[in-house]
């Protein structure tokens, strides 16, 4: 075996999100294995099967739902709970297999939460990604007037990662959490990420299991710069002062250029070690992230997009960065002497955006402004300054943002997600007051998963 696993469940607090009540029930262990035929996958890449007469009155379900199944398959599997929308079951055999399974690049993927379709075969997963998304288009009632293509690659490879990381009396343990479940799976290889990554993550293993106590528990931050390893450290207990030197002093033997350490809630982290800060370059302009700060997840995907950007507003005036960041979107926009005025919460992001382009041109093209979206979007009256706007809000959406760019004169938006259906519903808004989709391009930045990137471009009529 290559991976191992350590449950992190116990009485002290977890990560992640609280446990909401639901209507589900465990089914007994003894309960007997059921055949059913799957007929679609669910959009998180789950089989959906329909069962037989009989079990449907016994179960007082119709649906059931099989992870690492594939359409047209015939399996056995075991009912493990039930729930409003149908049983949960587990695979027990393969009856019928389909023609679009493939075994799994990696061995851990069976336990991982990461990765979802890694048993479908490439050019199976990537058709039924691009359909599902243009099946919730057409479902939507929003017509493509142009589709600028589905960008995928199958060398492209994930540059940030959160990690969980545990310290036993037996060993150390990092890695993903296991799929509904808080066990960290031990990856030793993983193909998603990038080697520099993992790498990184083998370092901080053998670091961190000297330094921390016994019983600690973190997550861990990574964005590996193409200058270098930034890791951001988030414990559930203070860290001692003690540890952070300790921390400090192992860092200065590594090439890892920056740790820092942030607690739940805090909005700057604290510095503990620095080489040289790390850095990326966009058009020209080399910025400093703060300590975990938002990067696109492959440098595939945030070169797809920053093309898509340029070429929608390289002849504009002054465009309007909404969610800015450190200027992944806009930042090349600054070189052919378009006025950037970039917006966004995070108070750290936008100083860093702000120096790289002052050390780079002195002059009055870029300004920042610090601003709560969500709840305190920019009001339509102003946006009317501007011939373009462009925002990459949280999977969420920008919903109150959306409705006072509806109300504006601002002739073209463009907006990216990671999110297709709270695309769709913003879109609907900008739609309904007038926008026309003109363009809608998607991405593959999450290979093997069912998370898709977008980006669409609306003009107002």
């Amino acid at each position: 075996m290559v991976f191992s696993h350590y449950s992190t469940s116990s009485k002290k607090r977890r990560f992640g999100k609280a446990k909401i009540k639901s209507n589900s029930q465990k089914l007994p262990k003894n309960i007997s294995n059921i055949e059913v035929k799957i007929h679609q996958l669910s959009s998180k890449g789950v089989g959906v099967g329909y069962i037989s007469q009989q079990d449907k009155e016994k179960y007082e379900k119709n649906k059931v739902y099989v992870p690492n199944t594939l359409p047209g398959e015939v399996v056995r599997v075991h009912p493990t709970k039930k729930t409003g929308k149908g049983l949960e079951a587990e695979l027990i055999e393969l009856v019928t297999p389909s023609s679009e399974r493939q075994s799994p690049k990696c061995n851990a993927y069976l336990n991982c939460g990461g990765c979802q379709l890694q048993h479908m075969t490439y050019d199976a997963y990537l058709e039924w990604k691009q359909q599902t998304i243009f099946n919730l288009f057409q479902k939507s009632n929003i017509p493509l007037k142009e589709f600028g293509g589905f960008f995928t690659s199958k060398l492209q490879q994930r540059r940030r990662a959160s990690f969980k990381f545990k310290r036993t009396k037996e060993k150390s343990f990092i890695g993903f959490y296991a799929s509904k479940s808080h066990q960290i799976i031990e990856l030793e290889g993983c193909i998603v990420i990038c080697p520099e990554l993992l790498k990184t993550k083998q370092k901080i293993l053998q670091g961190l299991d000297k330094i921390f106590p016994i019983g600690a528990s973190l997550s861990i931050k990574i964005n590996q710069y193409d200058t270098g390893s930034d890791i951001l450290i988030i414990p559930e207990k203070k860290v001692s002062k003690e540890v952070q030197t300790e921390l400090a002093a192992w860092a200065s033997g590594t090439d890892i250029k920056r740790i820092s350490l942030s607690y739940t809630g805090e909005l700057k982290a604290n510095l503990i070690y620095q080489d040289t800060p790390p850095s990326i370059i966009w058009g020209g302009i080399i910025i400093s992230p703060p300590p975990g700060s938002f990067l696109q997840p492959t440098l595939f995907g945030e070169k797809i997009l920053q093309r898509e950007i340029f070429s929608a507003y390289k002849n504009a005036k002054h465009c309007l960065d909404l969610f800015a960041g450190c200027g992944t979107l806009s930042a090349n926009l600054l070189t052919q002497k378009v006025k950037i005025t970039a917006i966004d919460t995070q108070i750290e992001c936008l100083k860093a955006y702000e120096a790289g382009y002052k050390n780079f041109k002195q002059d009055n093209l870029l300004k920042v402004e610090i601003r709560d979206l969500i709840n305190a979007p920019v009001m339509s009256s102003f946006l009317n300054y501007f011939d373009g706007i462009i925002l990459d809000p949280p999977r969420s959406g920008a919903n109150e943002q959306i409705k006072q760019i509806s109300m504006s004169n601002c002739p073209s938006v463009t907006y990216v997600s990671c999110n297709p259906l709270s695309f769709i519903n913003d879109a609907q808004i900008l739609i309904g007051a007038g926008y026309q989709l003109q363009k809608i391009t998607l991405i593959d930045q999450f290979s093997w998963t069912t998370h898709s990137e977008l980006i669409g471009n609306f003009i107002k009529k």
